[in-house]
């Protein structure tokens, strides 16, 4: 039997340099989460394919119910990979109905979609999510956005928080007399994608009445005022658009900003929406918004009478996209402390362990050679991987209580007590992470 050894289509291995990325952006990620008060939670990443597939969920049309990865276990019942962390979240919470509210939570998982294959988009990707459960106030919104601008800047992070309100785009389509509202919605999610031209050319084969209207408003003008003053004048409904102004009025129009056609492809959105965008990648780095009816929607679907509501807004930050915008902006492994010396023993004695612990308890990351090359070849090694300090401990230095401490950029080499060498190593770079 022959095969070939490689990864399947659209997954990949993370190598030490990008790990050290994701780990230092998910520590910075973790720290915001819980200074904003949300707690940790954990789902399986196998659900029941009913669970997913419920049309108050994705949606039937939605791209995510396309790429949904499907399986059957060895009894014959129906499963599928999560596609996202949002429908398990609504499935946990409709089995723990007794919990108290709101529930602020935030949640690390893998997910997957059978999707086309481009830059910064895999099939196995690892989504960073916090929701806020059973609150409809606009302070939930209020918060989920101001995470977003504190991750990124933190993070060094050049975004644009665009935002737009479901509500909004029901009533504008309602104006426009259109009757299959979501399919349009999924429509008009696909801008970013396929162009005004591209959403006016489905809008057509669908037979929209009106499409061009549609498409000529969702494009009015070139500032927010403009949008607003278009859309006030229009003469359809305004309880999505008076949503959207008490919302803006939060945050400056640099850091967040009404875009009309904005409408998040999944099923279960029922008011604001938002995506954060980067110049340094083509597609959203995190998106969220609110979905007030999906857990009651999973409650009554399976028989269940709740006199609770569940009201729920969150955010999803994607991980890999993340961690490319930064790798594409110059940010290096290097920045970010990883092994800071690697120890020889000459001799093979405890000493070395000793000092090992020793710098370990300072927080100071340590390696020890296992490898019994000459010190040239281990000089070399520790170069290659980014490591800056080589200490070699010998019969010498264990009689004199030091070590021989070469600093590899500078090529400058010094017996050290080992206080000393502490002091040195811990000065050198960026310890916080640790």
């Amino acid at each position: 039997m022959s095969f070939k050894l490689e990864t399947a289509r659209g997954v990949r291995d993370i190598l030490p340099d990008e790990q050290l990325l994701r780990e230092h952006v998910l520590a910075v990620l973790q720290k915001q989460f819980r200074l904003f008060g949300f707690q940790p939670l954990d789902t399986p990443v196998i659900e029941r394919f009913d669970v997913l597939a419920a049309k108050f969920a994705a949606g039937e049309d939605s791209d995510a119910m396309s790429e949904t990865y499907r399986l059957q276990d060895n009894g014959g019942r129906e499963l599928a990979l999560r596609f996202d962390l949002t429908v398990p979240l609504s499935r946990f919470v409709g089995m723990n109905r007794t919990m108290a509210l709101p529930f602020s939570r935030y949640q690390i998982g893998t997910v997957y979609r059978d999707a086309p294959v481009r830059k910064g988009r895999y099939r196995e990707f690892t989504q960073c999510d916090a929701d806020i459960v059973g609150s409809d106030s606009l302070l939930a919104e209020v918060t989920c956005i101001q995470l977003a601008l504190a991750v990124y800047k933190e993070l060094g992070m050049d975004v644009c928080i665009r935002v737009n309100n479901r509500q909004f785009l029901n009533d504008l389509l309602s104006f426009y007399g259109v009757e299959d509202i979501p399919s349009v919605l999924i429509i008009i999610d696909k801008f970013d994608k396929i162009g005004q031209e591209g959403v006016l050319k489905l809008l057509q084969e669908r037979s929209v009445a009106r499409a061009q209207e549609i498409v000529d408003a969702l494009f009015q003008g070139s500032t927010q005022d403009d949008r607003f003053t278009f859309f006030e004048n229009l003469g359809m409904e305004q309880t999505g658009l008076f949503q959207l102004k008490t919302l803006l009025s939060f945050f400056s129009e640099k850091e967040v900003t009404f875009q009309p056609y904005i409408a998040r492809g999944l099923g279960y959105y029922t008011g604001t929406v938002f995506e954060v965008d980067t110049p340094a990648l083509d597609s959203s780095i995190a998106a969220g918004g609110r979905y007030d009816n999906l857990i009651n929607d999973y409650l009554d679907a399976a028989g269940i009478s709740s006199p609770r509501r569940y009201p729920s807004v969150g955010i999803s930050f994607g991980l890999d996209r993340m961690v490319d915008v930064l790798r594409a902006q110059g940010f290096s492994s290097q920045n970010i402390a990883a092994t800071r010396i690697l120890l020889v023993s000459l001799d093979q004695d405890k000493t070395t362990i000793n000092y090992a612990q020793e710098l370990r308890a300072k927080n100071i990351p340590t390696a020890i050679d296992m490898s019994g090359k000459k010190l040239g070849k281990i000089f070399q090694y520790a170069d290659q991987q980014g490591i800056p300090f080589v200490g070699v401990i010998g019969e010498e230095e264990v009689s004199s209580s030091t070590v021989s401490l070469k600093e590899l950029s500078s090529g400058e080499q010094e017996s050290l007590s080992l206080p000393l060498l502490i002091e040195k190593v811990s000065l050198y770079g960026n310890n916080e992470r640790m």
